[in-house]
């Protein structure tokens, strides 16, 4: 027999009677109603009536039925009404003012002449540009970039100019600090000026400008040692590899370099060391904030908070383009130097390929003044350079007329084929100072229609 006490049953008949109850409600009273005859007598007596019922409680009845209908059709429709409201305002405010794009999925030429500037923005991911938007304050602009689904409306590309009130010191896109006081800055010197950090004795913050300048895809790990008891306060920084000792030399240049922006980076810091092994024997370096001064011309303390002192420092170490790690180069995830001739001899481009449009083939032209270096590249099959991957480019000196020395400036221009086998010269030139054994990267983006476009 059911486990549902008969008084509980008997209270539910009049509303199972009147099909008020829901299906399972209806079950269970039926279930119960066939094994229990007290419950099916009392089920006859109340049936009997409703024979006799008058017109007004059917109508009762009807009534009752009705509205628990209706409310139920009430619920649902407000329900779907919310839902559609909310998808409408959503899409709406999504394609009206698109999503903020990220710097780093952008490409960029820039022109600016005392309060005139006229730009060039490229989206290098599969988003359209929705608009651009540009602010100023006290000489200092801000460029905003938004993106929607790209479409027959929304494109990869936008051009923007802009009068501002008085002449520009800065232009920034989105977090990104791009030009200041008559100079482009590279993304690694706005990056390294975001992370400027007077205290030595704080070693979280010390880690970025380490994460910035990615040092360790060419040292590999290393463990810290602080000494902040006494100035000169020093940074030990302990290797775990041990270096060849062929390696030696470029190791130590290298290690110099980042010693002397770590010095600009830290306030307080006075002195680098760096412990290692070559070939098992330990080492030691030390750079100090006088060497860095020297290095760089003016007192070191000055430059990491003067963004264009700071350019110029990453300028003559070389690194503001290069390239030793992170997801965006693969084949570059750590820099052999195993060869050490090979290496310091070759002049490394890696272009990633955001092309829209099939390239059937990649040209690279590398101006020194009137010395230049050329390469192409195409597949020996005929097939498209694929979009989305990488196409590297290595330049000996060889390649060029005469020799080019470390720190010579350079102006990276590049052309494409595209299906049709038509050479387009691509919009935008790189300039970088170039310096043997360092990598370079490059963003192609764009189209045959629209042009294509080169940032870096």
């Amino acid at each position: 027999m059911s486990k549902i006490p008969c008084e509980i049953i008997q209270d539910l008949l009049p509303s199972y009677i009147d099909e008020l109850t829901s299906d399972v409600t209806n079950r269970e009273v039926e279930a119960h109603m066939t094994e229990c005859e007290q419950c099916r007598n009392v089920f006859e007596q109340m049936k009997a009536p409703d024979i006799e019922t008058t017109e007004t409680e059917e109508k009762e009845i009807d009534f009752l039925k009705k509205t628990k209908k209706k409310h139920r059709r009430n619920l649902i429709l407000s329900a779907a009404v919310v839902w559609a409201i909310a998808i409408l305002f959503f899409g709406a405010r999504y394609y009206l003012d698109g999503q903020y794009m990220n710097t780093d999925y952008l490409s960029y030429n820039l022109d600016v002449s005392g309060s005139e500037l006229s730009v060039v923005v490229n989206s290098t991911s599969d988003q359209g540009i929705q608009k651009v938007e540009i602010n100023e304050a006290e000489g200092v602009v801000e460029i905003s970039v938004h993106c929607v689904p790209k479409s027959i409306f929304y494109q990869t590309t936008a051009e923007e100019s802009y009068t501002a009130s008085e002449t520009i010191r800065q232009v920034w896109i989105g977090d990104r600090i791009i030009w200041a006081n008559g100079e482009m800055i590279s993304p690694l010197t706005s990056g390294l000026y975001a992370v400027y950090n007077p205290y030595i004795g704080n070693m979280p913050s010390n880690g970025k400008i380490v994460n910035v300048l990615n040092m360790t895809a060419y040292t590999g790990g290393f463990t810290n040692e602080l000494q902040t008891s006494e100035e000169p306060y020093s940074w030990k920084m302990i290797f775990q590899n041990d270096f060849s000792a062929d390696r030696q030399a470029a190791l130590e240049e290298r290690l110099k370099r980042y010693a002397y922006i770590y010095l600009a980076e830290v306030g307080n810091l006075g002195e680098v060391i760096y412990d290692y092994h070559v070939d098992g024997e330990p080492k030691t370096l030390s750079v100090t904030s006088s060497e860095a001064s020297e290095y760089a011309g003016v007192d070191i303390k000055s430059v990491g908070t003067d963004i264009n002192r700071l350019e110029q420092l990453i300028r003559k170490t070389g690194l503001s383009n290069v390239v030793l790690g992170g997801a965006s180069v693969e084949s570059n995830a750590q820099a052999d130097f195993s060869n050490r001739e090979q290496t310091e001899k070759v002049l490394e481009f890696t272009v990633i390929n955001y092309a829209e449009d099939a390239v059937y083939g990649m040209g690279l032209k590398v101006d020194c003044g009137k010395v230049s270096g050329h390469q192409s590249m195409c597949e020996a099959n005929g097939a498209a350079l694929q979009s989305g991957l990488n196409v590297n480019f290595q330049l000996i000196p060889e390649d060029f007329a005469s020799e080019i020395e470390d720190g010579a400036t350079a102006t990276i221009r590049l052309s494409v084929v595209d299906q049709d086998g038509k050479e387009h010269e691509v919009q935008g030139a790189v300039y970088v100072d170039l310096f043997w054994g360092n990598k370079y990267r490059l963003n192609l983006s764009g189209n045959a229609r629209d042009g294509y476009f080169l940032g870096q």
